[in-house]
This record gives C-alpha cells, structure tokens and sequence, in this order.
C-alpha cells in the first residue's frame, strides 16, 4: 500500500463529471498505482453550514487511512496538469501537512498533502463536538487558523499545486474556483481548454459516454451545450 498514491476527493452528486474528469486527469499523467476515494455521505451532525456539501470531510482522512502513510486531498473542481506523484513525495520540511498559503497564518485546504500518522490528533467528530460546543472555529479549521484546530501542522505548499481559475505551463493543477463559472456549468471560461480537453479524452477512449454526460445534462449538473461547445473548442485548438 506504501506504493500507492491515496486521493480522497471531496465531491457531491452534482460534481459527478468534473470528478471523473479529474481521476482521469490524475491516471494519465502518472506511472504510480493510485487509489481514489470520494467523501460523501459522512455523517457528521455539524451544526455550522459548511461552505459545500463536503468540505469539512476532508479532516476525516488519517482516520480513513488508519493514522497511516501518506493521503492527498483534492476539490471535485481540479483538474490535474502534473504528476501527482511529485506531489504525493514532496518534502514537508517538519510538517504533518502542507496546503496553498492564504496569508502568513492559513491556507487553502482544497489541495493538501498529508502525513496521516502524525495526525493523530485529527478527530473529526471530536472536533464537531468542540465546533457545536463553540469552543473552536469551523471557519479557523477549515483553512489552518490559529483560532481552528489544525494550525500548528501545516507548512506551504508551492501555489502551482492549487492554481486558481488559471493555467500556464508551470501549472500542475487547475482548480475552478468561482462555482458560476466553471466550465462545466457556463460556456466562456478562459481557462476552459484544460476541462475540456480532457473531458474529449475520456469520451474518445470510452472512459465516459456520451449518454452519461446527456444525463447530467438533465439532471441540470452541467449547462445544456457543454459537449457542443467542446467539440468546437477541440476543433480550434488543433495543433
């Protein structure tokens, strides 16, 4: 198991394409066995409203691998333009995890790398209690505050590794941050190629069908002309 890269995916039911686009995104661009997970469904009784359906999952992850190895979290809403196993071997310089820098005290949890066996201390259903008890911050916790649970473990992660709504070639994941505009729920986004070129690929290698992109069409995921609008982006950018 020590040789396989652990992903756990916050996702939801809404984000089911952008989430198979990502594991694609992952398998592609690395030789290394990867194993996914995706959170859902984690009964929690949090009494704070998370900032999506997943978000505070994420905290579940040591425990979900035993309080051991390595783990890496990543958003549904990424796509990867890297080897995630430069990622899943970084050095953490002393520190049990490592995460975007927001400011000189938290971080952008929405890309982490973890060492799970010194989190021991991350217990998420001890901190749900804490959080409903208002003896901690959901808000601190959730980006590494000093007001949250989690702050003395993390160190910084370079930004290539969690790129906001841009791309270029030193990125190695894109992540889609502004939920309006994402490129599978509006047309236009200026970085859309990354999404859509690999959306093309899974089509193309039978990965995803085309009735399985139809149907989240109907059920309103997705905007209703995406898979035309990809057509038409592939045909343009053809080298």
């Amino acid at each position: 198991m020590e040789n396989t890269i652990r992903i756990f995916i916050g996702t939801e039911p809404m984000q089911w394409l952008p989430t198979q686009v990502l594991k694609y995104s992952v398998t592609k661009r690395t030789k290394e066995k990867v194993e996914f997970k995706d959170l859902q469904n984690i009964p929690l009784n949090l009494k704070t409203k998370m900032y999506t359906g997943f978000s505070f999952y994420r905290f579940s992850i040591p425990e979900a691998c035993g309080y051991q190895g390595r783990a890496i979290y990543l958003d549904a809403d990424m796509v990867c333009l890297g080897d995630i196993q430069e990622l899943f071997s970084m050095d953490l310089k002393g520190k049990n995890a490592i995460a975007k820098q927001m400011d000189d005290k938290r971080f952008f949890t929405s890309c982490m790398l973890l060492d799970c066996e010194h989190l021991k201390h991350w217990k998420i259903h001890e901190w749900v209690t804490l959080i409903n008890a208002g003896l901690t911050s959901y808000q601190g916790t959730m980006c590494g505050a000093p007001d949250g649970m989690n702050h003395d473990d993390f160190g910084v992660l370079p930004p290539i590794w969690n790129d906001f709504d841009h791309y270029d070639d030193t990125t190695k994941i894109i992540h889609y941050t502004h939920v309006p505009t994402q490129p599978w729920k509006k047309p236009g986004h200026p970085f859309r190629g990354a999404f859509l070129e690999e959306l093309n690929e899974c089509l193309e290698k039978g990965i995803l069908t085309r009735e399985q992109v139809q149907n989240e069409v109907d059920q309103k995921h997705i905007y209703p002309t995406l898979l035309k609008d990809m057509e038409d982006y592939i045909t343009s950018h053809k080298k």
